[in-house]
């Protein structure tokens, strides 16, 4: 596992989570691509060969059950051991985009090594190889293998620095670096794997973005919406100086998105940002998107959800006794628009005006949507019936999908399809860092 703190002066190893815990997965099935290059360490001491190309996983009363290998019955833990640098283990089911509202069950094929074994009566998955070889997957499981050149190679670098930076290691008590997924970076094995993106982590080796001597932590998400957002705003309340609110454009312009007058313009207009339809028509973005995206509004979008809808939500999340929703009023907001304070003013079962006060970006999409809102910069309009107390339909207009700090990827991607090079696309994005190779 990487080390916090140490930046490292050769490749490392890295771990990845691909089947979690919390996914509550009690069965999967396996295929191997080459039998004669794969073996199976069984309870760290004893090597087998495989004998079967397909193999079921599931768990039983006293471990492991494997059913499609011979001489193996029921065993603690299990590490394939692939010697083929091109060789892999297809994985199925597997969860993408877990926790929102966009998830769905994928296969995987998987490289080098793959362990297996039971955590809180589920199963636990970990991919250990190469970080370059991790890197290349990487790029265009985020994105689409048709995205040019210099992005891939920005994503690559972004995705690299975000890595060896290991700030928020939110996985070290599970024993791996990342998991495969929003929560950390996306990775679907060699599924996306291109000649591409393979020239993207080797044109690229070992480069970082620097700062002040450290790493940068570099975070990014799928579309700003026009106005990059402040780290500060969304995590720890720790300024970077090289993630700052600056307008994803050539040109700046002045606009206070902090402003409810403001904040209503820039959502119902079109401004020529990166990421906006001026550089990259929606009609054309499905091509660039990774697999598990959705087809869609990413710049500007509409949600519409009834009283009823939102009061189950509400409930459900914040474990409230809400029997109306009055309103919802924006308290604060971030410079890119997004949400920092929301107020929920409601009525309770016993017919009691009440309110409560929704802090921070991630809360405001986790709370008001069943899954998750494609991002907190959006305003609200309430419809309410002639003669009601209260609305029976909120829309929601937003801006962006995602937190919005770092690299935008569809602004990124505006970038490099209209000529901007890899250092001029990571730089737009971390201003003042600087590009260094490690290894």
């Amino acid at each position: 596992m990487l080390i916090p703190g140490v930046i490292p002066d050769k490749e490392p190893l890295l771990r990845v989570g691909i089947i979690l815990p919390e996914d509550k997965q009690n069965s999967l099935s396996l295929e191997i691509s080459d039998l004669h290059s794969t073996s199976i360490l069984i309870n760290n001491s004893q090597t087998v060969l495989i004998s079967d190309k397909k193999i079921e996983i599931s768990v039983n009363e006293t471990g492991i059950e494997l059913k499609g290998q011979k001489g193996v019955e029921s065993v603690k833990t299990l590490k394939f051991i692939q010697t083929k640098n091109d060789g892999f283990i297809l994985v199925k089911p597997v969860i993408a985009g877990r926790g929102f509202h966009w998830a769905k069950q994928i296969s995987v094929k998987l490289p080098y090594t793959i362990e297996i074994e039971i955590v809180d009566n589920s199963l636990l998955l970990v991919n250990e190889l190469p970080l370059e070889f991790y890197l290349a997957c990487v790029a265009t499981s985020e994105m689409g293998a048709e995205c040019p050149e210099a992005f891939i190679e920005a994503q690559t670098i972004v995705a690299r620095s975000w890595m060896l930076a290991n700030i928020e290691q939110k996985h070290v008590n599970l024993g791996f670096d990342v998991c495969n997924d929003d929560c950390c970076q996306r990775y679907q094995g060699i599924n996306n794997l291109t000649t591409q993106s393979k020239a993207g982590a080797m044109n690229t080796r070992g480069q970082v973005l620097m700062y002040d001597s450290k790493i940068c932590d570099a975070r990014y998400s799928k579309s700003c919406g026009g106005i990059i957002e402040k780290f500060e705003n969304l995590w720890e309340d720790t300024p970077l100086p090289y993630m700052q609110n600056i307008p994803d454009a050539k040109e700046k312009f002045d606009v206070d998105l902090t402003k409810e007058l403001e904040m209503k313009k820039w959502v119902n207009s079109v401004p020529r940002t990166f990421c906006s339809p001026h550089y990259i028509p929606e009609n054309q973005l499905k091509k660039y998107l990774g697999n598990v995206d959705e087809e869609g509004k990413y710049f500007r979008w509409t949600i519409k959800t009834s009283q009823q809808e939102l009061v189950k939500n509400i409930n459900e999340k914040l474990k409230l006794n809400v029997k109306a929703v009055l309103s919802l009023i924006p308290l604060k907001r971030a410079g890119s628009g997004r949400m920092l304070e929301l107020e929920i003013k409601y009525i309770d079962s016993n017919d009691n005006p009440r309110s409560v006060i929704i802090e921070k970006d991630y809360e405001v999409r986790r709370i008001l949507h069943k899954m998750f809102l494609f991002s907190s910069a959006f305003i609200i309009e309430e419809v309410k019936p002639e003669g009601s107390d209260y609305p029976d339909e909120f829309i929601f207009k937003g801006a962006g999908w995602g937190h919005g700090a770092g690299l935008c990827q569809i602004g990124a991607l505006g970038m490099a399809l209209n000529g901007y090079e890899t250092k001029n696309i990571v730089y737009h994005y971390y201003p003042g860092s600087k590009l260094k190779k490690l290894y």
